[in-house]
């Protein structure tokens, strides 16, 4: 048996060579076509999430309007020269106490001529004693004038005229309130029905819908 010293061998393929990676070691740019699409969805999630915000920023608004505060529009010329017919007011009842000073809309006890809710200034709460003097237009609460430069404009314009708050021949001096209840006037008091008239006198404390706490039209700002 003749050996073969010779030794087959199978010549060996060469691998073609990778091209080299971009200088500085950065992945080959993506297409176009992918960036494009890559864009839009971030353009939509933005969008998306603005959307988002403005839906709660409205339903906190309505939660607020429904259950915190509430929008009145002045009916009359009984709040001058403080409120104006058509004054747009945002009222606030949430943990509300009457006090002095303080402009409420109230809901007139149901017994009443009218069952409307009317605005008008808080004089005095249960327990206290009014008592005014239509003469000089100064109305005291416990022997204590009340300082309401509030009225002042109105008084100036009367008083040109008659001089004397209208009503002192028909309404009462002096009124002591009863617990639980509120003694309100319009600023404008020759033109107001309010607490010193039998029609409303002294109202529920339980029937204010909320205080006055801003106007939002026509003039922007706080009320006093």
């Amino acid at each position: 048996m003749n050996e073969n010293n010779e030794t087959n061998t199978t010549p060996l393929r060469e691998q073609p060579e990778q091209p080299a990676p971009p200088s500085g070691g950065s992945e080959p740019e993506a297409p176009v076509r992918e960036r494009k699409v890559s864009t839009s969805k971030r353009v939509m999630r933005a969008v998306f999430d603005y959307a988002e915000t403005f839906a709660y920023a409205l339903l906190t608004m309505m939660i607020l309007f429904l259950f915190v505060f509430r929008l009145v529009t002045v009916d009359g010329h009984s709040m001058l020269e403080t409120l104006h017919d058509g004054d747009r007011l945002i009222v606030s009842g949430m943990f509300y106490t009457p006090k002095t000073g303080d402009i409420v809309v109230i809901q007139p006890d149901s017994h009443r001529l009218s069952d409307e809710p009317i605005i008008k200034r808080v004089i005095a709460v249960g327990g206290q004693t009014v008592r005014i003097d239509y003469e000089k237009w100064e109305v005291y609460v416990d022997g204590v004038k009340l300082d309401e430069p509030y009225i002042e404009p109105m008084r100036q314009r009367y008083w040109a005229n008659s001089g004397m708050l209208t009503g002192a021949l028909k309404y009462r001096v002096e009124f002591v309130v009863a617990e639980g209840k509120v003694f309100c006037m319009g600023d404008n008091r020759n033109n107001s029905k309010d607490s010193r008239s039998a029609e409303y006198g002294e109202m529920s404390a339980n029937r204010i819908l909320g205080r006055v706490v801003f106007r939002i039209s026509p003039d922007t700002g706080a009320v006093d």
